[in-house]
């Protein structure tokens, strides 16, 4: 369970905050664009180390299996793929573990150009604009360096998975330990909740990620 938190100003004084639950008027577009814009708030290096740095590649990004809500890439080519569930949905404890691996295993059969395809149509970026993004948030790589890495993170699904959402329930918590026992490919699947907290006197809310599974 998430603890309450409260914020001291500058004098010592305690400044409270309100959970607000998902079905009071947020939406998982909303949240969906609130972690794009905001990919530091994600645990990624606490799930692996190897996800130290992040970079938001577009969000819906088209496949066979569907439009993944979030993509993201690491400078060395690691693919993050993000998948926004607000849990009041009946449809989100028996299809989105299902879905994100859908996701997966079609991002599998990808070549570099396909992503650079869906990147270009996603963003509008024209030439190679998976490598234009990362370069323009971290400095000095080199391009066919990158190219190679993510090459191999597509050839070998070696992924990071993720479903975000407002509340993860226990048969889901089974789910995703039953398949990191038995994956076939190199990915990392974790949930993460996601708590929104409104402060009681101010029109501000604090988004609260948490690493489940």
């Amino acid at each position: 369970m998430h603890a309450t938190p409260f914020i001291v100003n500058a004098q010592g004084e305690t400044e409270t905050l309100e959970r607000v639950p998902f079905n009071s008027g947020f939406n998982e577009n909303w949240l969906q664009n609130r972690l794009f814009e905001n990919p530091n708030s994600l645990p990624f290096s606490e799930i692996d180390p190897a996800y130290q740095q992040i970079c938001p590649l577009c969000t819906e990004m088209k496949t066979g299996a569907g439009p993944i809500d979030i993509a993201y890439l690491t400078p060395q080519g690691r693919l993050v793929i993000v998948e926004t569930k607000l849990w009041r949905n009946p449809e989100a404890r028996r299809k989105v573990i299902g879905q994100i691996l859908d996701y997966a295993k079609e991002l599998k059969t990808w070549s570099y150009a396909d992503l650079q395809r869906e990147v270009t149509r996603k963003t509008g970026l024209k030439g190679n604009s998976p490598y234009l993004l990362v370069s323009k948030h971290f400095d000095e790589i080199d391009e066919a360096a990158f190219v190679d890495g993510v090459t191999q993170s597509l050839r070998q699904g070696d992924f990071m998975l993720i479903i975000a959402g407002d509340g993860i329930r226990q048969d889901a918590q089974g789910i995703v330990q039953f398949l990191q026992d038995v994956a076939n490919m190199r990915f990392v699947l974790a949930m993460i909740e996601v708590a929104v907290y409104k402060h009681t006197q101010k029109d501000m809310f604090v988004i609260q990620p948490r690493t489940l599974v």
